[in-house]
């Protein structure tokens, strides 16, 4: 299978490093994890980079090597004395499985221990309303990313779902977009399917993950995705750790008030808002129920296309649109004090007409606003996240810390916790 050379960014950048080291098991992961970040380092560096005493490191990297997960090699050197000896992850001794699933379109991505993307797939939602299609789709989709690597490769698979999702139950609490996994103990069911640890996210938290890891906030532990399309949704990481919430419902921004947020300023209230307003009063499209006129309008890029070429009328609703959405960033940027908010899904492709009024409006409000940056990952910021989560847990998996899927934050740990 041929490498995706557009999508090799590490998927290790966030520092969610290991800060204290108890046992091998510990030892195992923040060796890995230091070895994910370069390609290759020597044992002493190791001790260094992690803090272990050589002995523990030369007892990971021998039990490592003998399960053939790391590779070492002597360099040719100048001088007397023993050549140095170099060890590497052997990229191709596991693999991951990150997993989007809309609505209208199931994504996944194979990735190697080393975090390059090797492949995707994508295929259309048969009916998210069939729990059984859903559920069949997304096995049959993971399942022909593995046959493309040796059996028992793949280490651990996380999906990401649209909606309200408990992550340490594995359970889908609600999803407007696939309302046939609503209750459903989603990661149990595919793991019985297909014999590999699962787990699953929200698929806001994963984008902002992605874009920490590999896209537009890279570096950064206190970040804000903004998912503006048909509907619309936050992911959160606060001080390098995932926020989910009490009810799993944190970035849950499409019930913001006054009414409902989505129902003014999503890519579905957009065409909505420009027809009330033509006809002067409510109206309806083909296929609704009876109503008033029908009027073809088309969808949020029409409008906001239209609003360019000087349509008075959808001039005002962009533009009130775009108030309601600068609403949004002034409010999460206040109550978070984030250093990027990531904006992504399709209203982000309306570029300036965006962006500029959104930046305007957090410089104008706020005496420390946050950077705004469009998603460098778009329709991938997802499997990037996913993925990304996907390989702390092949590296517990690894250094036989489990079972993965079902693991809750430690609060006395500092560093960025996926899990």
């Amino acid at each position: 299978m041929a490498v995706d050379r557009a999508a090799t960014h590490p998927l290790n950048r966030l520092p969610f490093k290991s800060p204290m080291v108890h046992g091998m098991s510990d030892s195992t992961v923040a060796i890995l994890e230091i070895l994910a970040e370069r390609p290759r380092a020597s044992r002493a560096e190791l001790a260094e980079a992690t803090g272990l005493s050589a002995a523990t490191v030369g007892r990971v990297v021998d039990r490592l090597r003998r399960g053939g997960v790391l590779r070492e090699y002597s360099i040719d050197a100048i001088g007397v004395g023993r050549p140095p000896r170099l060890v590497e992850l052997d990229e191709d001794s596991g693999f991951v499985i990150g997993v989007d699933a809309g609505g209208r379109t199931l994504r996944a991505a194979l990735a190697d221990l080393q975090g390059t993307i090797r492949g995707r797939l994508a295929r259309p939602t048969r009916d998210p309303s069939d729990r059984n299609a859903v559920l069949g789709d997304l096995v049959a989709l993971i399942e022909d990313l593995a046959i493309t690597v040796r059996p028992g490769a793949v280490l651990a698979i996380v999906a990401g779902i649209s909606g309200i999702v408990d992550h340490d139950a594995g359970r889908v609490l609600l999803s407007p977009d696939l309302p046939g996994l609503d209750g459903f103990d989603l990661a149990a069911a595919l793991e019985a399917r297909i014999a590999r640890p699962v787990a699953i996210d929200n698929d806001d938290l994963l984008a902002a993950i992605g874009e920490a890891t590999a896209g537009a906030a890279v570096g950064c532990r206190d970040v804000v995705f903004l998912s503006l399309g048909y509907g619309l949704g936050a992911g959160l990481i606060l001080g390098g750790r995932p926020i989910r919430g009490a009810s799993h419902a944190a970035g849950a921004i499409a019930y913001l008030s006054p009414g409902r947020l989505e129902d003014r300023a999503s890519g579905r209230a957009i065409p909505a808002r420009y027809r009330e307003a033509l006809a002067g009063r409510p109206v309806r499209t083909e296929g609704d129920a009876d109503g008033g006129p029908i009027v073809t309008v088309g969808d949020a890029r029409t409008v906001f296309g239209l609003a360019a070429a000087g349509d008075a009328t959808a001039v005002r609703v962009i533009g009130d649109v775009v108030a309601d959405l600068g609403d949004l960033a002034i409010d999460v940027a206040a109550l978070l004090d984030p250093e990027v908010i990531v904006v992504g899904g399709g209203l982000a492709q309306a570029g300036p007409a965006l962006f500029g009024p959104l930046a305007k409006r957090l410089a104008g409000a706020l005496p420390y606003p946050p950077r705004l940056a469009a998603s460098a990952l778009q329709d991938a910021a997802v499997l990037h996240g996913a993925s990304s989560l996907a390989l702390v847990l092949a590296r517990r998996h690894l250094a036989g810390i489990g079972p993965p899927p079902r693991l809750r934050s430690d609060p006395e740990r500092t560093a960025l916790q996926l899990v």
